[in-house]
């Protein structure tokens, strides 16, 4: 029996240990750079791959002349070029996110210049990934208001009669309407997030932070419905064509044909889409992000090289920062309690 009892009293400092040692690293863990690009990825491809049926509904009720045939095939419609390229405009929205943020707190220290970081960050973000963005958008929109039947046909006949710049028909509307939609959400997610905490005493979990990044989504959608339902007009155009001419012209064009209720077309769908997007994405990400820097943090404590954090900070998000010194490395023996110890921890994590 005391036998027992020892065996059992050392098995408790064990798990003691290993709970102080995993603690310790996780707080000086931060995400390296492919962490960020496949977190990103995932958030990105998973939100869109789910909601783009919606995303069909919403282009064919903002495109002109287009009839909403429900039907498999239409709900189909534009789902490779929208997966494919979901997942590097996600890792470039979010990586150039957090480079911001880390930049930002250097050049806009300071609590009272949060709110200001969040959105600058969000929009750098947005601006980035617009080069992958735009491209996806005109093939994806082109395809789901019948000018094209697929991405095999969309793809050549667009090179052949706008050239490669074709692809980026609409630029400048796209960015008018992402950068500040995307720079909405992150702000508007950052601040309902800090609200919680004051008022609830904890961070929300992750039910309540994806009704919180939901709600953010949809406002930010409302907002910037007006200029969603022009680049839509722009986008949609057949190669070739100019009935509509640039932001500020399609605008007036819009509002004489069709009257100002027309810039809201579509935004019934436009919410269905943006808010579960937003939602999706931002705790999708957050998650992930969670269980990478609860990872780093066990490989930190055990010795494993990954990035260290400049300065403390939580790890229940992916705020840290970062410098590119490995964690200095223990050399334990192959039967030492560190290494036991290190065993013991990666099992658990």
């Amino acid at each position: 029996m005391a036998l027992v009892r020892r065996r059992r009293e050392r098995c408790l400092d064990d798990n003691h240990q290993v709970a102080e040692i995993a603690q310790a690293g996780a707080g000086s863990a931060t995400l390296s750079f492919t962490q960020k690009m496949i977190a990103g990825a995932s958030a990105r491809g998973i939100a869109q791959t789910v909601l783009h049926p919606i995303d069909v509904m919403r282009t064919r009720l903002q495109a002109k002349g287009i009839t909403s045939a429900l039907t498999l095939e239409t709900f189909l419609k534009g789902v490779v070029p929208q997966i494919v390229l979901a997942l590097p405009a996600g890792a470039v929205q979010f990586v150039a996110f957090e480079f911001c943020k880390e930049k930002l707190r250097d050049l806009m220290p300071g609590e009272n210049l949060q709110a200001a970081r969040d959105l600058v960050a969000g929009a750098g973000g947005a601006l980035a990934a617009s080069v992958v963005r735009v491209p996806q958008e005109v093939l994806k929109q082109r395809i789901q208001a019948d000018i094209y039947p697929n991405i095999m046909t969309a793809l050549p006949t667009l090179f052949r009669q706008d050239g490669p710049m074709g692809l980026y028909t609409g630029y400048t509307a796209t960015i008018s309407r992402d950068v500040p939609w995307n720079a909405l959400s992150f702000l508007f997610h950052a601040q309902f997030k800090r609200l919680f905490a004051r008022f609830q005493g904890r961070t929300p979990n992750n039910d309540e932070n994806l009704a919180l990044a939901s709600f953010s989504g949809s406002v930010a959608a409302v907002i910037m419905t007006p200029v969603d339902v022009v680049k839509t007009r722009l986008m949609t155009q057949k190669a070739g064509e100019t009935v509509y001419k640039g932001i500020l012209g399609t605008f007036s064009k819009i509002i004489v044909e069709e009257g100002a209720g027309a810039l809201f077309k579509g935004l019934v769908p436009r919410i269905l889409f943006l808010a579960p997007l937003a939602g999706i994405t931002l705790s999708v990400y957050e998650a992930i992000t969670r269980i990478m820097l609860k990872k780093n943090g066990a490989q930190v404590a055990y010795g494993v090289s990954v990035p260290r954090a400049r300065r403390a900070s939580s790890p229940s998000g992916p705020d840290q920062r970062a410098i590119d010194e490995p964690a200095p490395l223990p050399n334990p023996g192959m039967n030492s309690p560190a290494k036991i110890l290190a065993m013991k921890a990666m099992n658990m994590a």
